[in-house]
């Protein structure tokens, strides 16, 4: 079968299983609906996105069934560890495979098909990607990445603006909110570097490093997209001004300019 014929099972499955989820405290029901909503969002820029580039048909659909399935390893994740930093719990990518695979959520699909979709969940939160994999699997990662990154910006850059106070850890990956920003992030950044996961300190730190993801997106729609909803600006907003803060918005901000208008 194609991923056309069965993307509406798939989605069933989707609903299904995240309800499963859906019980607890208030507090727990929360971060598992974040969740939900994240990826019925990272859905929608993926097809947003690749409509731009031309997609249509079952190329489409497989890119609407990487969102549909990026994180779904985020659900059995929170139940278990009662967190969503992967580097105190498990890979939520190599989790997600896992219970698509043990579910058997795609054996209904071809072999190739259905393996497409396994790598580029498996990689849609890599650092970098490999090397040694096919360019039509690096192309519907790099699409994955760019949408999933979309929704992020729009998710932190809401909460940063509209939390009066109330702190979720959950989305600040637990990390103190203190006036700090480390070195190694600052350099990285001004270097034109991605920040690692595990540099992180404070949450100004993963506030730099949400900025720097502006060096991670792979296609035209994306960035016009960032630049037409501010979210560098936006996150900026929320730092204490400083001569390193407006050092990294400088280089975040040229970079997305300069990509904008070279397209």
């Amino acid at each position: 079968m194609t991923c056309q014929d069965i993307l509406p099972d798939l989605k069933d499955w989707f609903s299904d299983y995240v309800e499963t989820f859906l019980s607890g405290d208030s507090n727990h029901r929360r971060n598992i609906e974040l969740k939900v909503d994240h990826t019925r969002r990272v859905c929608a820029e993926i097809l947003d996105v690749g409509k731009s580039l031309g997609l249509k048909g079952e190329d489409l659909c497989l890119a609407e069934a990487t969102a549909l399935f990026h994180d779904i390893g985020r659900f059995e994740q929170y139940a278990r560890y009662g967190t969503y930093r992967d580097l105190v719990s498990e890979d939520h990518a190599v989790l997600g495979v896992g219970v698509l695979r043990e579910n058997r959520v795609l054996e209904r699909l071809e072999p190739p098909t259905s393996d497409l979709i396994l790598r580029t969940v498996s990689y849609h939160n890599r650092a970098v990607l490999p090397e040694n994999e096919t360019n039509r699997c690096l192309y519907f990662s790099r699409l994955l990445r760019d949408a999933d990154k979309l929704d992020i910006w729009r998710v932190v850059t809401d909460y940063y603006t509209q939390k009066n106070g109330t702190r979720n850890e959950t989305i600040e990956l637990d990390l103190p909110d203190t006036p700090d920003i480390s070195e190694r992030v600052y350099e990285d950044i001004m270097a034109g570097r991605l920040v690692r996961v595990d540099c992180l300190r404070t949450l100004n730190d993963f506030k730099l490093l949400q900025m720097g993801w502006i060096f991670d997106v792979n296609f035209p729609r994306t960035f016009h997209l960032v630049l037409e909803r501010a979210y560098l600006k936006i996150i900026r907003d929320t730092l204490l001004p400083s001569k390193k803060v407006s050092e990294v918005f400088s280089k975040v901000q040229s970079y997305l300019e300069k990509h904008c208008h070279s397209v």
